[in-house]
C-alpha cells in the first residue's frame, strides 16, 4: 500500500479549530475529539447527488468530432465470452444511472492519451483560456459541452478549487460553473454545443484536431500551473482505472467514507489528512461542481476545502507518509469501519506510460491477414441502375458486392455506398484475405454501374483503382493496427469519370511461436536497475525489499518459425517479497507488456459489488484465489484471476473403510479484457482432461513448446498464456514434485515445459507455502493476507502497508502511502 499524492487545506480554518502542529511529528491526542457534526448533519450539508454523479459518463470522441457514448459494458460491466451475454440496461436498478466523473477519467486515460502529451496539453490551455472560459463568462450555460481537448484542462484546473476561483475571478471576473451531464443529456445537447461554440469563437474550430497550432508555444494566463497538474492526473486516473470504481454500490460505500472523512477534517482542521482512492474520487467529483462545492465547505468548515496534489514524497518519514499515519489513528478512534479497504488502495505504481514501456512495431510484421470492416463508395459520376464492386488481390478475387441504385439519387452531393457487417453478423470484418511483405500485391478495386436491359447489361461505366501492400497496412509509426487506404477509381479508357473508395483495414497475425526454455537462476536487485524498479512496483511486499533482495529470474525465447521475429519472456518470482512477474520483450530489449501479482489493494471483494456485476467486475473474495494484472504502455490490458478446485488426497483402506482415490483438480480461470470488456472462463485441464487452452487470441498446451497467437498484441497474449501456466503451479495445492519423479498420479507439472518455464519447483509465493504455518522463508512474518485478506480484513492491521514504519510500531497503518488518497489535510 503506499498513497497518492494530493493535500487537502482549509483557506481560513474554523475558529477553535486547534493549534497547528508540524507534520514532522504528527500530534498524540490524549484523548479523542467529540466530532463536530453527525454523519447525517454533513450528508445534509451536501447538495451534489454523489453517487449518480461520480458514475456518470460524459464522452466526446475527439477523433472525429462526434459525440459518441461508451457502451454500457464500458462502465464495468462486461460480456461474458461463450457462456452469458449481459447488458447493463437489461438490469432496472442500473437503467437510470449512466457514467459520470470515473468513466470520463477512464474515457481519457485509455480512448484519448492524446490528451496528456505537453503540445496538445498547451494548445487546450490557450483554447480553454482565451475561448471557453469568456465564452461561459458573457453566456452561461451549464448544459453546453465543451471540446474534449478544453475539458480536460478545465476538469484539471477545478480540482484545484482555490485556485480556479483566483484565475477564473481574474481571467473573467466571475467564477465559471460546471456539472457533469448524463450520456443521454450529452446527445441531445452536442449538436447545440457545437453551434454555440462556433458562434462565439469562431473561426476556431471545435475539434481540437482541425485547430491550428501556433508557432509559438502559449504563455497561460492562470496562476495555477495546469500543464503539471495534468500530468499528476495521469497518475490518479490509472489508480481508479479498474471497473469495480464504476460500481453503485462500491461508490455508495464510498460516498460513506467521505462523508467520514469530512468529518474528521472538520474536527481536525489544524492536521494534514489523507483520504483512500474510493472516497478521493468521490472528493474530486464534488469539486467539479464548483458551486456546490463552495457552497457545502462554506456551511461545513466555513471556507473553501483547499485540495492541491503537489504533495506526492513517499518517503520515510515525509509529510504525506505521516499525514497518512495520523488519519488512521483518527479513523480507528472515531469510526468502527478500517480506513484501508479492499480495492480502494495504492496500485503499487503509476500509470504504465512512466514504467518505460514501449509500443510494438507494426512496421516489421511479415505475414497475417488483411481484414476489412467496412468499404465507402463515394462520387459516383453517373446514375445508373445496378453497380458491382469487386476486389482481388493479386489475380485472386477477394469478393464481390452487387447494389440495386433504382431507387437512389446517387449523383447527389454527399451520398455514398458503405458495405459493413450487420448487427446481426459474428464477425467483425465482412472479408479477409491472407497477406505477405515478401510476396506483396495490389488490392485492385474494380467498379462497374451500368443499367439492366433483360439479362444485358446497358451503358456500363467501368473504374478501376489499386492501392498496395503498404497502403493497407497501418503506418510504420502508428500505434494501431487499424488503416484506412483511399484509392481514386478511374476509366482505363479516356474517360473523366472517376470515384472514390476507403477500404478500412484491420490486421490480424497469425503466429506460431515456439518456446526455447531458459534457466532460472537468483540474483541480487540492484537498488538502480530498472529490474529492480519494476520488482518495486510488482511486489505485494515492498517493505521486505532491501538492498540483498534476490529473485529467482529466467529469461526464456519465443520464436516466430515462419519468421524468424523473437520475443524474449522473463519470469521472475520472489516468495519473501510475494512477487510474480513477467516481462515479455520485442526486438532491441524493448519491453512491450508485463504482468504482475495483484492483491486484496488493488481489486475488492465481492460484497463490495452490486450483486448482478460480479460476475462480470474482477474481486478477489477467498484466500485461494490469486490474480495477475497485464499492462501495456497504453495502461491495463487484462486480469487474469486462478483459483483451484477439485484436489483432494488418496485416502487408503483402514478398517472399515474403503480406499478413495485422489483428484488432482483443476484450475478454474476468469480473464478480463478489460479493452474488449468481456470475461472469459476456462478450466485447466479442461473437463475431458485436455490440457489445450484458449486464452483470447491465443492457445497452448501446457505439456507443450508451442504458442499459438492471432493477434497484433503479441506480446500481450504471451503475457496471458505465461499467466495461465504460472496460475497453475502458484494455485495447485498438491506437493511439489522433483523432475525425476515417475509417479504416474496426479498433473505432470514437473515435466511440462510451460509449467517448468514459469518457476514450478522454485521458491514462488504459492498457495501452497502461503496457506501454510511455516513460513520461515518469508522472513517469519505474517505476510499472505497482504495478498489474499478474506472479507473484512483490516490489510492496514496485517502489514498491507509496506511496513515502512512511519507511525512507529504500530504494526499496521506505517504510513507508506497505501491509502491512496490526495496526500491530505493540510
Amino acid at each position: 500500500m503506499s498513497s497518492q499524492h494530493e493535500e487537502m487545506d482549509t483557506t481560513s480554518p474554523p475558529s477553535g479549530s486547534g493549534t497547528s502542529t508540524s507534520a514532522a511529528s504528527p500530534p498524540e491526542y490524549a484523548t479523542a475529539a467529540t466530532l463536530r457534526s453527525t454523519p447525517a448533519q454533513m450528508s445534509a450539508a451536501i447538495t451534489v447527488d454523489l453517487v449518480v454523479a461520480a458514475q456518470t459518463t460524459e464522452v466526446l470522441d475527439h477523433k472525429d468530432a462526434t459525440l459518441t457514448t461508451l457502451q454500457d459494458v464500458s462502465s464495468g460491466i462486461m460480456e461474458l465470452v461463450d457462456v452469458t451475454p449481459f447488458n447493463a440496461r437489461q438490469d432496472d436498478t442500473r437503467k437510470d444511472i449512466d457514467d459520470r466523473e470515473a468513466n470520463f477519467l477512464r474515457m481519457i486515460d485509455r480512448k484519448a492519451p492524446l490528451l496528456y502529451e505537453p503540445d496538445v496539453v498547451n494548445h487546450a490551455l490557450r483554447r480553454y483560456e482565451t475561448f471557453w472560459l469568456p465564452m461561459q463568462a458573457a453566456h452561461p450555460d451549464l448544459n453546453v459541452i465543451p471540446p474534449l481537448d478544453v475539458h480536460w484542462v478545465w476538469h484539471t484546473h477545478m480540482l484545484s478549487p482555490i485556485h480556479y476561483q483566483e484565475d477564473c475571478e481574474k481571467l473573467v471576473g466571475k467564477v465559471i460553473d460546471h456539472k457533469l451531464l448524463s450520456s443521454d443529456e450529452i446527445q441531445k445537447r452536442y449538436d447545440s454545443s457545437v453551434r454555440a461554440w462556433d458562434a462565439y469563437c469562431s473561426p476556431e474550430p471545435y475539434d481540437f484536431l482541425a485547430s491550428q497550432t501556433p508557432p509559438t508555444a502559449y504563455k497561460t494566463k492562470c496562476n495555477y500551473d495546469i500543464a503539471g497538474a495534468v500530468q499528476r492526473q495521469r497518475n490518479f486516473n490509472y489508480q481508479v482505472s479498474l471497473p469495480h470504481y464504476t460500481s453503485a454500490k462500491f461508490l455508495s460505500d464510498a460516498v460513506k467514507r467521505y462523508i467520514q472523512f469530512l468529518l474528521l477534517k472538520q474536527t481536525y482542521a489544524d492536521q494534514f489528512l489523507t483520504p483512500c482512492y474510493d472516497f478521493d474520487i468521490i472528493w474530486h467529483t464534488h469539486q467539479v461542481h464548483p458551486s456546490s462545492y463552495l457552497r457545502d465547505c462554506t456551511a461545513i468548515f466555513g471556507s473553501l476545502l483547499k485540495h492541491d496534489d503537489t504533495v506526492n514524497d513517499r518517503t520515510k518519514g515525509s509529510k504525506l507518509l505521516k499525514g497518512e499515519a495520523l488519519t488512521k489513528k483518527l479513523w480507528t478512534t472515531h469510526f468502527e469501519e478500517p480506513f484501508w479497504r479492499r480495492g480502494c488502495m495504492f496500485r503499487g505504481h503509476n500509470a504504465p506510460a512512466f514504467l518505460g514501456f514501449e509500443s510494438q512495431d507494426l512496421a516489421y510484421i511479415s505475414y497475417g491477414d488483411i481484414h476489412v470492416p467496412s468499404i465507402s463508395l463515394k462520387d459516383i459520376p453517373v446514375q445508373r441502375e445496378q453497380l458491382r464492386l469487386k476486389l482481388c488481390y493479386g489475380n485472386k478475387k477477394v469478393t464481390t458486392f452487387n447494389a440495386d441504385l433504382s431507387q437512389k439519387q446517387v449523383t447527389k452531393s454527399g451520398f455514398s455506398l458503405v458495405w459493413q457487417p450487420t448487427e446481426s453478423s459474428t464477425c467483425a470484418s465482412i472479408v479477409k484475405f491472407p497477406f505477405e511483405r515478401r510476396a506483396a500485391k495490389d488490392l485492385t478495386v474494380e467498379l462497374e454501374i451500368f443499367d439492366k436491359m433483360f439479362l444485358q447489361r446497358k451503358d456500363l461505366i467501368k473504374l478501376i483503382g489499386k492501392a498496395t501492400l503498404d497502403q493497407l497496412l497501418p503506418p510504420s509509426n502508428s500505434k494501431s493496427a487499424h488503416n484506412v487506404a483511399e484509392l481514386q477509381l478511374k476509366a482505363s479508357k479516356d474517360s473523366e469519370f472517376t470515384a472514390k473508395v476507403n477500404v478500412t483495414t484491420s490486421v490480424n497475425l497469425n503466429r506460431e511461436l515456439q518456446l526455447l526454455v531458459g534457466d532460472f537462476v537468483e540474483r541480487q536487485l540492484s537498488g538502480d536497475s530498472h529490474l529492480a524498479y519494476l520488482a518495486q512496483c510488482a511486489s505485494l511486499n515492498r517493505g521486505s525489499l532491501n538492498a540483498n533482495s534476490t529473485v529467482h529470474i529466467a529469461s526464456h525465447s519465443m520464436v516466430d518459425t515462419r519468421d524468424g521475429t523473437k520475443y524474449t519472456v522473463q519470469v521472475i518470482h520472489s516468495a519473501p517479497l510475494l512477487l510474480s512477474m513477467i516481462l515479455v520483450y520485442g526486438r532491441e530489449q524493448r519491453l512491450l507488456s508485463m504482468a504482475h501479482l495483484i492483491g486484496a489493494d488493488s481489486l475488492p471483494s465481492r460484497d463490495q459489488l452490486d450483486n448482478n456485476l460480479v460476475p462480470f467486475l474482477p474481486h478477489l473474495s477467498n484466500a485461494e484465489e490469486r490474480a495477475f494484472v497485464i499492462l501495456n504502455k497504453e495502461g491495463d490490458y487484462a486480469i487474469i484471476k486462478g483459483k483451484w478446485s477439485g484436489f483432494c488426497r488418496k485416502q487408503s483402506a483402514t478398517k472399515g473403510q474403503k480406499a478413495k482415490p485422489g483428484n488432482p483438480g483443476r484450475l478454474h480461470v476468469d480473464a478480463f479484457n478489460l479493452l474488449k470488456n468481456t470475461v472469459q472462463k476456462l478450466e485447466v485441464p479442461s473437463a475431458d482432461g485436455s490440457t489445450l487452452f484458449l486464452i483470447g487470441d491465443a492457445q497452448a498446451r501446457l505439456p507443450g513448446k508451442r504458442i499459438e497467437c492471432r493477434s497484433t498484441n503479441t506480446a500481450e497474449q504471451i503475457a496471458s498464456i505465461f499467466c495461465v501456466s504460472t496460475l497453475f503451479v502458484l494455485c495447485n495445492p498438491d506437493k511439489v514434485r522433483s523432475r525425476s519423479d515417475s509417479t504416474s498420479v496426479g498433473h505432470q507439472a514437473h515435466k511440462w515445459p510451460l509449467t517448468l518455464a514459469c518457476g514450478y519447483g522454485r521458491q514462488l509465493p504459492t498457495n501452497r507455502l502461503l496457506l501454510s504455518s511455516d513460513q520461515d522463508g518469508l522472513g517469519g512474518c505474517e505476510i499472505a493476507p497482504l495478498l489474499m485478506c478474506g472479507v473484512g480484513c483490516d490489510g492496514a492491521a496485517c502489514g498491507a502497508c509496506g511496513a515502512c514504519g512511519a507511525c512507529g510500531a504500530c504494526g499496521g497503518c506505517g504510513g507508506c502511502g497505501g491509502c491512496g488518497g490526495c496526500g491530505g489535510c493540510g
